[in-house]
């Protein structure tokens, strides 16, 4: 692949382009320390700020990393991961933390989630902010919206480690049939910035989901924030 420099496409992007595929291919392999950007610039002859700026996009792809004084190397190749057997998922028993709770609200009024459920804009909510863990790293944010009068009584927020269908299940009581599921790109404000240990403008995946009681009834809805470098999530359907 050659640098077309008369395309309307970025140089930079093109740049990340070649990288990429020198790493996806295996051409620069696991913990492979790539070119200088000096050296990079003039293979491709490009300027040092389009070769860096394609080479930070690919660290927040998650496929490079720098290391300060060393030098910039090949990472780990993100693991694929079904997103229906998580929330994100389940760990196991010598897992630390699954969560740990931002904020809980009770007796809230969302009337856009109410929207999205087809319930009255009057609807009250109990508003859950988590951050999620995988393996003790931060991976996403996430925000649960579950009808009031569906709580127990007792205003009080799950334990963090929980997860959101065991409380639907176990806490309210609810049976549980059936989830929608919407599936977005976005990227990273100031605040997922802060939280989940990622640059600004970082590309991230977003994963929405409506889940249904076995009476069809809107139970909750959540949305997950999640980072891409870790992970390639996707979603297996039985076809028999």
């Amino acid at each position: 692949m050659k640098i077309d420099k008369a395309a309307t496409t970025p140089l930079y992007s093109q740049v990340e382009v070649i990288l990429e595929d020198k790493i996806l291919t295996g051409a620069w392999d696991e913990g492979f320390q790539i070119p200088t950007e000096n050296e990079l610039a003039n293979t491709y002859d490009v300027s040092n700020i389009t070769v860096k700026r394609a080479v930070m996009n690919l660290v927040d792809k998650g496929l490079l990393i720098r290391q300060r004084g060393r030098g910039t190397f090949v990472t780990k190749l993100p693991q694929e991961k079904n997103i229906h057997k998580s929330e994100f998922i389940r760990m196991n028993e010598e897992t630390i933390s699954s969560h740990d709770l931002l904020t809980s609200k009770f007796q809230q009024t969302y009337p856009a989630i109410a929207k999205k459920l087809n319930l009255p804009p009057e609807t009250k909510f109990v508003y859950l902010e988590r951050i999620g863990y995988d393996a003790g790293e931060n991976v996403s944010l996430e925000y649960t919206y579950i009808p009031q009068n569906i709580w127990p009584a007792l205003e009080e927020p799950p334990n963090k480690d929980i997860f959101i269908y065991d409380v639907l299940k176990n806490t309210c009581g609810i049976s549980l049939s059936r989830s929608k599921n919407y599936f977005s790109a976005a990227v990273a404000n100031e605040k997922e910035m802060s939280l989940i240990g990622v640059r600004l403008n970082t590309p991230l995946f977003v994963w929405e989901r409506i889940t249904y009681s076995t009476t069809n009834e809107a139970v909750e809805y959540s949305k997950f924030v999640m980072k891409q470098d870790k992970e390639k999530y996707f979603v297996e359907l039985d076809l028999t």
